[in-house]
């Protein structure tokens, strides 16, 4: 569907968390029930944590920008949001967390969501994707193109070491990285509809700023992370015979992250001992579905399949059809939609997405494809108009023979990497 200002936008599915039993650890997943809502793409932002650049790109202006140092690239990935797209649809889904933080004496914990994959030991991450979907009404005082952010509404991102959702034992996980951000920008759309936004978030800083982190340390050597588990890839912390970093035997290390949101009025954002916010303002907010790059294999009786592409760089390795929800930091079951499926059913019905959440992981060992401007992994139009803005604008991104000048020895260099094709 087509909004009125030219937005691509779509019918999203959004999960009560009220619906449905929560299933054990030896229990079969459960499904949600399903509501819907209009989602309507805004804006994408690049921000840099350690050095505080923001830069907005609205969804109208063209191709989110990519990562800002071009010295690295994506590493790891899930976000191939509309997984039915040749059956005919172009639809996304989100799923509605955090609405369960209704008290007015403040939430101390709420319900998180945690997804989790595989990855190679001694991977260094700098810079991570992130999406939410938000019913909250905002305005846009300042003419910018996305909301001006809703008082006290907060989400909490956190990046795990040895953790592949395990529902009983918990005692591998240790986390790496955590950061909260508050007064989420909402939704500028009207009623009836949902903003989303996705956020690149830049963690390479200076030596005391950085948030770099590395997943599935193995040797002790942070290589020049800021933040990792000495030798976490060798530990049995818990006895159990299994290395803590691959609990599921694959050869590749087990690593998680996990969303939490807080809605208005229920947590203490700026340190005065008073949560911030209308407590009456909750609404619907959420995280985009997401799958890695791939097919979806029709299995012949009703079921679909998603088999994960691990020739492209940033091959989501280790996700599954499922997701854990915890309460209150007590694991409340593994959940998905009944198996994947892309057959049409009544009008209206939509597809059955798998049980993935949408996120991707750059670093600085990544795949280099200098002309890649707006990091998408395909040479085209939209990058030389990027080259052009960046240069006239003198953005380091332009400084491809990185000399610190601007000149004719920079377009020679892009159009020779843009002849040579991305890797």
């Amino acid at each position: 569907m087509k909004h009125g200002c030219g937005i691509e936008t779509s019918v999203a599915l959004g999960l009560s968390l009220l619906a449905g039993a929560a299933s054990g650890a030896d229990e079969p997943l459960v499904a949600l029930e399903a509501s819907r809502g209009n989602v309507v793409e805004v804006a994408h932002i690049y921000m840099n944590l350690a050095t505080g650049e923001r830069v907005v790109t609205l969804i109208n202006d063209g191709p989110a920008l990519g990562q800002a140092n071009g010295t690295g690239g994506p590493i790891w990935s899930s976000r191939v949001a509309n997984q039915c797209a040749d059956a005919g649809y172009t639809t996304e889904y989100f799923v509605g967390i955090g609405t369960t933080c209704y008290r007015s004496d403040g939430c101390i914990s709420g319900t998180a969501f945690l997804d989790f994959g595989d990855i190679a030991m001694d991977t260094v991450v700098d810079m991570v994707h992130i999406n939410w979907v938000s019913g909250h009404d905002d305005v846009d005082a300042d003419s910018d193109g996305i909301g001006d952010g809703v008082v006290g509404l907060a989400a909490e991102w956190t990046w795990w070491d040895a953790d592949n959702g395990r529902a009983v034992d918990i005692s591998t996980r240790q986390a790496l990285v955590s950061f909260r951000f508050v007064d989420l920008p909402g939704n500028i759309l009207g009623a009836g509809n949902l903003s989303r936004y996705s956020v690149d978030v830049d963690l390479a800083g200076s030596f005391l700023s950085s948030l770099t982190f590395e997943i599935g340390d193995s040797d002790s050597d942070a290589q020049g992370a800021a933040f990792h588990h000495p030798n976490i890839a060798n530990e049995d912390n818990n006895g159990d015979g299994i290395p803590d970093g691959d609990l599921d035997g694959d050869g590749l290390f087990d690593w998680a992250w996990s969303i939490e949101f807080f809605q208005p009025g229920t947590i203490d954002t700026d340190g005065d001992g008073v949560p911030d916010g209308d407590f009456g303002d909750a609404a619907s907010i959420g995280v985009n579905f997401g799958a890695p790059e791939g097919v979806a294999v029709d299995n012949g009786d009703g079921t679909w399949v998603w088999e994960i592409d691990t020739t492209v760089v940033d091959a989501g390795t280790g996700v599954e059809d499922a997701f854990a929800i915890y309460l209150n930091g007590v694991h409340a079951g593994f959940f998905w939609f009944g198996g994947f499926n892309c057959a049409l059913g009544q009008p209206g019905d939509g597809y059955t997405p798998s049980a993935m959440f949408e996120h991707q992981l750059f670093g600085p060992g990544g795949a280099i494809c200098v002309a890649d401007m707006n990091g998408d992994g395909r040479l085209n139009f939209f990058d030389i108009s990027l080259f052009i803005r960046f240069f006239r604008d003198m953005d380091p991104r332009a400084d491809i023979t990185q000399d610190g000048a601007f000149n004719h020895f920079d377009i020679s260099a892009f159009l020779a990497e843009f002849s040579a094709g991305c890797p």
